[in-house]
This record gives structure tokens, sequence and C-alpha cells, in this order.
């Protein structure tokens, strides 16, 4: 096991062996046996996994309802600003009459788009076929036969 895979894989599993696949730990204790430099690093890893699960330090009651006033002094000295609305957002700080006049044409513009793009008869030769329900058929709507 070479320096750098032994450091990924105290990344990985952390400093205790035990977490450590079964197909490693005998490689990692070659390697940490030839090299003081990942001794070094084990004591490192050994220190961060003794605060990461070491025991959470006692908050006083005081200090919290200190800091919760505080945060609630400044949110009411903060100026209260308008809310951004999705059309602010879009249009920017435009007069409310231009914005206006800019969703109309829009809504024209596609209503116009929409027209062009549809056919207004049917082709020649194009036939419709009508397929009528007859009382042996079964409809999809209530399972009734009709």
């Amino acid at each position: 096991m070479t320096d750098r895979q032994f450091l990924q894989c105290v990344d990985a599993y952390g400093a205790d062996p035990v977490r450590w696949p079964p197909e490693l730990r005998a490689a990692a204790e070659r390697a940490l046996a030839a090299s003081p430099a990942l001794r070094a690093a084990l004591r490192e890893a050994e220190a961060f996994d003794a605060l990461l699960g070491g025991a959470l330090p006692m908050v006083e009651e005081a200090r919290v309802s200190r800091l919760l006033s505080a945060v609630g002094e400044a949110a009411r000295e903060a100026p209260q600003e308008a809310p951004e609305t999705l059309l602010l957002l879009l249009l920017g700080r435009m007069p409310r009459r231009m914005a206006a006049t800019l969703c109309v044409a829009l809504v024209a513009l596609g209503w116009l788009a929409g027209s062009l793009a549809l056919p207004t008869s049917p082709p020649r030769g194009a036939t419709r076929d009508v397929a009528l329900l007859s009382d042996d058929v079964v409809t999809l709507f209530d399972g009734d036969s009709r």
C-alpha cells in the first residue's frame, strides 16, 4: 500500500482500523510500520475522530437567550424592503404601465403565432372516421355498457 492509498483510506474510513475493510488492514499495518509520516497522519486523524465523537459542550440558557434577543432586535432594526415579486424579478424596475403593455403584447403575439400555425381546414382527401358506441361496448368512464 502506498502512502497516498493509506491516506485515502484514513480519509474514507477514519483512524480506527476496525472500520477499515479486512483486506486493507494488513497492508495498512505494514505501511504504517514503515513510515513515520503515516504514523503522524494517523495520530492527527485519531485526534479529529475524537473531536467528532466527543460529547457536545454545554450551552448556558442565558447565552441562548442573549443570542435570540440580539437576533430579534437586529431583525426589528433592519429596514423592511418590499418583497420581490416574480414580475419585478423578470422585468426589473420597469413602470407598471410599460410592464402591462409588454405583457399584453406578448399575449397577442402568442395568440397570433398560434393561430397562424393551426390549419384552418382539413387537407383535401382527408376523411374523418367516426366510431359510435353500441349497446354492447363498455365505456371507459363508468364501466357500464350502454
